[in-house]
């Protein structure tokens, strides 16, 4: 694994532990919406300096013309994510499961698009994997009132 991908793979994990804790220490009676902002106005402050390791090589102005469209697509998908396990959570869905099963369709479905809009290969070993995630969603979705 080259270093650059790891180091990126270790800030995603961090990342998502962080928010799926924090997600389910959000109080119940707080304003899903409201929340939501709070959430992207503190990510922005964060976010900016974030500037200082990756500066813009452009003018502002011409940096975010050059976004492109995909930069609307990832805000729905952010604010479908967030009010999602937000809701999720508030409904009694457990930390240790929902993450692993809204990943094994998100899994099954990102392997399909990728065969079919992006003419990916795939292998019998990904195959395979999907299975897994399949019967992963079977094994956390069954009765719970067993030991």
């Amino acid at each position: 694994m080259k270093p650059g991908f790891a180091l990126a793979m270790a800030i995603a994990i961090t990342g998502q532990v962080l928010y799926h804790f924090m997600q389910k220490q959000v109080a119940p009676g707080a304003h899903p919406v409201l929340a939501l902002i709070a959430f992207y106005l503190g990510a922005a402050v964060l976010s900016l300096p974030l500037f200082l390791l990756f500066p813009l090589q452009a003018p502002l102005a011409q940096a975010a013309g050059g976004l492109g469209g995909a930069v609307w697509g990832v805000a729905v998908a952010i604010v479908l994510i967030e009010l999602g396990f937000l809701l999720a959570y508030r409904a009694g869905g457990s930390l240790s499961s929902a993450f692993v099963l809204s990943a094994s369709v998100v899994t099954a479905a990102l392997l399909a698009i990728g065969l079919v809009v992006f003419k990916e290969a795939v292998s019998l070993k990904q195959i395979a994997g999907l299975g897994l995630c399949l019967a992963g969603i079977w094994l956390l979705s069954g009765n719970r009132s067993t030991h």
